[in-house]
């Protein structure tokens, strides 16, 4: 399946946690930066193979909605945010440092537990994608693994919060729990063992400082969008992104010429972002930069 040798594979497994380079860097909530990896030859294809050959061929449940490519129903931080639109009582939670905080034993309960491969191979699939002994984020595998650490449990909860009136979803490390009902404190709080639970049988922890719990007469936020009514932007981020336009275009003015630089991409990219929900808005405010844009190659 994967098209190697298995002397070859075995060789590679041995030294895959060598095999990665630091790809990226993303800023975090925080203010930190967490480290994107990547692999390289022969790995890389390695990765490819098992993502297209095997983990994409899992079925993942509805409620999981991070990473998953779905035609049919496409996933997202979009997809997410609806399930839970028109909420009275909102409830997130977010799961301390995710990727390596997944050990290789976890992973090697994926691939014997869940897809029932016998140790040896499971062993082999454990080496070729985790490093140091954790899963590397921003490799092309780890996400749907991801997906598949809480396989054991997950589905019964999701079950148990269904009977009690309560939707679940998880994008990715990101828990998100509605009810179209004000749920009581009392209630509140069994929900929150509950999921603390889940993550501790795996040797995750929640973390606490990043818990929300938000009523339908305040802005109820899942995975960064308001579901209120219907999913959109928050206010806060409708406002940073007028206020980063009006910055360029403002530096725009200030210059010769027009150069498509670093602070260009990152503007426009928010402009995209934003027109996915708020079209009037962000359609007049990509008029505006592109007229200052001709402008200034016009002089």
């Amino acid at each position: 399946m994967l098209q190697i040798l298995p002397v070859e594979l075995e060789a590679i497994s041995e030294r895959a946690g060598s095999l990665y380079y630091v790809a990226g860097r993303q800023l975090k909530s925080d203010g930190t930066y967490r480290e994107l990896l990547d692999a390289r030859y022969p790995l890389k294809s390695i990765h490819g193979r098992i993502q297209c050959l095997i983990l994409r061929r899992v079925h993942y449940p509805g409620y999981l909605q991070g990473g998953i490519q779905d035609r049919q129903s496409p996933r997202g931080q979009a997809a997410n945010a609806r399930i839970h639109v028109g909420a009275r009582t909102l409830i997130s939670e977010d799961v301390e440092n995710f990727f390596p905080n997944i050990t290789a034993d976890l992973v090697f309960d994926i691939w014997h537990g869940f897809f029932r491969f016998p140790p040896v191979i499971a062993r082999c699939l454990t080496k070729l994608t985790t490093k140091d002994r954790s899963l590397p984020q921003g490799a092309k595998t780890s996400p749907l693994l991801a997906n598949l650490v809480f396989w054991r449990d997950e589905h019964q909860l999701v079950q148990v919060l269904l009977n009690r009136g309560i939707f679940y979803s998880r994008l990715i490390d990101d828990i998100t729990c509605s009810s179209k009902q004000e749920l009581s404190f009392k209630q509140v709080s069994w929900l929150i063992r509950q999921l603390h639970a889940m993550g501790k049988r795996c040797g995750l922890r929640l973390k606490r400082r990043k818990q929300t719990i938000a009523y339908s007469n305040e802005p109820m936020i899942a995975t960064k969008l308001l579901v209120n009514t219907k999913v959109s932007f928050p206010k806060k981020v409708r406002a940073e992104t007028r206020a980063s336009v009006h910055s360029y275009l403002m530096s725009l003015n200030s210059r010769k010429g027009w150069i498509a630089d670093q602070t260009f991409n990152k503007v426009s990219g928010k402009l995209s972002y934003l027109t996915q929900y708020h079209s009037v808005e962000g359609i007049a405010m990509r008029s505006e930069l592109r007229v200052a844009i001709e402008k200034k190659k016009s002089e």
